[in-house]
């Protein structure tokens, strides 16, 4: 830019060449959806690794074996897996209702448990695995309030030992209301604001007692063995909201926790911890936070929903008594300044296990069953949103193993949405009877040209005719999986191992993992009928191992698009320029920030053609396609010429043999 100084002198000028910018795209994310024993339903998790497949939804069992190996095949190619768990008719909470056993409920997700049980007035239990499967039977949840204030250890049995009555002194100076009493240690827990000692005889009517031992209640209450509840937080009380409009005692602790270890691989583990939450329903923390106790667990936890609680708390005093709020919050401090909490009685809960001492028992949490294909159906669409789940492969794992129909229609729910996305592949393998237990090669090669008929034609597809034979550890047996994990996965370990726009088969690329043998190893000829109806063969070379042997898409017409690292080179350039774009959105249509764009794609562009993902590319975007009219609409627009490198599908080695003497000028033909 020329200066516009007209004498000796300083100009300032600035450049902006800010605008807009190449970033790596993520293109290792694969997505499935299916059964599994455990973790969150209807939720993507992002996976790493089979041990976080583990840690998260469990182990496989013989109701989900098929789609958790589909699922570990992938991740052993090296990349990253968003996992649904399906919603199931077999899927059972681990809850408490007060009764060894309780109401059997499916608590799936936090909109089920909105819609069905938080507001209703009659619910059927008190607390609620989150997680639906057999692990939430691990959870107890404990609580514990203001309870007594001291524990006295008596030299004998006292007459009178209701919970609820006054005892007091001989000398008539000290008293308190029994809240709980011990017949095996003769040891009495008092509610009392005076200071009880050794020194002090207990008036019991007809014989009194001597007090040997004084001790702080709360210090000797436990959540579990090895764990007190005075190491999780001091002594509850009376919050400073409730005293500030008058009212006691209101304060609670709620503990979480792993009784049996199935949760976290080791017994009576904490898992979370509520502290200072409050019965009052109004009540608010010093910062303004709703400190409900109800609502803080609903908003909170991880691993427990609240259900309905018992209205009637034992009263541990007359001036206790129900003028107050209670444990199901009905109290409300804010307008009844008398108001007095309830306080627990150690007798109070009886869990499912017949425990006491305010701990509840959670039980009869199951997984049972393979979710339907309309259950698969619902998890697959997780993926459906660009904007909220970035992905690049999605699976479509094993179908559903009772019905050609309904794993057809999994299929094509799945290419329903990455055709729609325009930024994924979905892959597809066929019916599982089609091949697995069919003696007829010949039957196998036309069930899966038949079963991939009517699928949709599409580049954001790919079909395969594989199902592997595996060995399952935790079963101590092998099982047939499909091969639709292993050819997503080939592409995320093309793309971790070189680049993404290279094909992802034969020798070099495409061999497939931790497979025994396959249940369907098609021929020569039978690979070249696969092959003209878009399907990929997967098959045994002796020699050479289990291969991936093609490269096509779904796409039914001939076209670049019709091979997989075409497909994949334009998802990641789409994906990566798009991206950058988004830099020019709210800039000035004008000559400047178009050249800016150019001047950040072409760079990128090149890259990628040193790396021999394109032969060559044209970017326009200058005033022949940002016109007046463009520019006036509020559009901008930039157009891609690109020239894709092609992989090699066929090659032909013609030998020529020459008579001695002739020269090789006189028999190859002129070009």
């Amino acid at each position: 830019m020329a200066s516009t100084l007209l004498s000796p002198g300083v100009e300032i000028q600035e450049r902006d060449l800010t605008v807009g910018s190449i970033e790596t795209v993520e293109v290792n994310v694969g997505a499935i959806a299916g059964s599994f024993a455990k973790g969150p339903v209807l939720t993507p998790v992002r996976i790493s690794n089979e041990s976080q497949l583990i840690e998260t939804f469990g182990e496989p069992s013989d109701a989900n074996a098929e789609t958790w190996w589909t699922a570990a095949s992938f991740l052993s190619y090296g990349g990253v897996l968003d996992v649904v768990r399906c919603a199931t008719s077999g899927q059972l909470s681990a809850s408490d209702d007060g009764t060894t056993s309780p109401y059997l409920l499916s608590i799936s997700t936090k909109e089920i448990y909105e819609a069905t049980y938080l507001s209703a007035t009659a619910n059927p239990f008190h607390w609620a695995a989150r997680d639906v499967g057999a692990d939430g039977n691990s959870i107890r949840v404990s609580v514990i309030d203001k309870g007594a204030d001291v524990t006295l250890v008596l030299d004998g049995a006292l007459t009178t030992s209701t919970i609820g009555t006054q005892v007091q002194n001989t000398a008539g100076t000290k008293s308190g209301y029994i809240y709980a009493w011990d017949a095996t240690t003769n040891s009495v827990s008092l509610i009392t604001s005076d200071t009880w000692t050794t020194s002090d005889v207990v008036e019991n009517g007809v014989t009194d007692r001597n007090i040997s031992s004084v001790s702080d209640w709360y210090d000797s209450q436990f959540v579990f063995t090895g764990l007190k509840w005075s190491a999780i937080a001091p002594r509850p009380g009376t919050s400073p909201y409730v005293a500030a409009r008058g009212g006691a005692n209101d304060e609670m602790h709620i503990a979480v926790w792993d009784a049996t270890g199935a949760i976290t691989g080791t017994p009576n583990t904490l898992l979370e911890k509520f502290s200072y939450v409050s019965k009052a329903n109004n009540a608010k923390t010093q910062e303004g936070a709703g400190n409900y106790y109800p609502n803080v667990v609903l908003n909170q936890s991880t691993f427990v929903y609240w259900g309905a609680h018992e209205t009637s708390v034992y009263d541990v005093s007359a001036n206790q008594a129900a003028t107050g709020g209670n444990i199901a919050g009905t109290g409300n401090a804010g307008s009844n300044s008398s108001t007095t909490f309830d306080l627990f009685a150690s007798t109070y809960v009886t869990g499912a296990g017949g425990n006491k001492d305010n701990v509840y028992v959670l039980a009869k949490g199951a997984e049972t069953g393979s979710a339907s294909s309309g259950e698969i159906i619902t998890g697959l669409q997780e993926f459906a949103d660009t904007e909220t789940v970035q992905i690049d492969y999605l699976l479509m794992g094993p179908g559903d193993a009772a019905s050609k129909s309904n794993t057809q229609a999994i299929g094509a729910a799945v290419l329903t949405i990455t055709s729609n996305r325009k930024d994924c592949v979905g892959f597809l393998s066929p019916f599982r009877g089609d091949v697995v237990g069919v003696t007829s090669s010949a039957t196998q090669t036309q069930n899966v040209v038949n079963f991939y008929q009517p699928m949709q034609a599409t580049s954001f597809g790919v079909f395969d005719n594989g199902w592997k034979y595996v060995y399952d550890r935790f079963a101590d047996k092998y099982r047939y999986i499909p091969c639709n994990g292993d050819v997503a996965g080939l592409c995320a370990a093309t793309t971790a191992n070189g680049l993404p726009w290279f094909s992802p088969a034969g020798l070099n690329r495409g061999a497939i993992k931790n497979a025994v043998k396959l249940a369907y190893s098609p021929t020569k000829s039978e690979r070249d009928t696969l092959y003209q109806k878009r399907i990929n063969p997967i098959t045994s070379l002796p020699g050479q191992g289990i291969l991936l042997f093609g490269d096509k898409t779904a796409l039914a017409s001939p076209s670049a698009f019709d091979r997989i690292n075409v497909r994949r080179l334009f998802n990641v350039i789409e994906k990566t320029i798009g991206n950058a774009a988004k830099g020019v959105l709210f800039e000035l249509n004008d000559e400047f920030t178009r050249n800016n764009f150019k001047n950040v794609v072409e760079p990128y562009l090149r890259g990628v053609q040193a790396e021999r993902g394109i032969t060559d590319f044209l970017v326009i975007c200058d005033d022949t396609n940002n016109t007046g009219a463009i520019i006036d609409a509020n559009e901008f627009k930039a157009d891609f010429y690109i020239k894709p490198a092609r992989s090699i599908n066929f090659i032909t080695l013609t030998f020529i043999a020459t008579r001695t003497g002739v020269s090789f000028e006189e028999v190859i033909p002129r070009r």
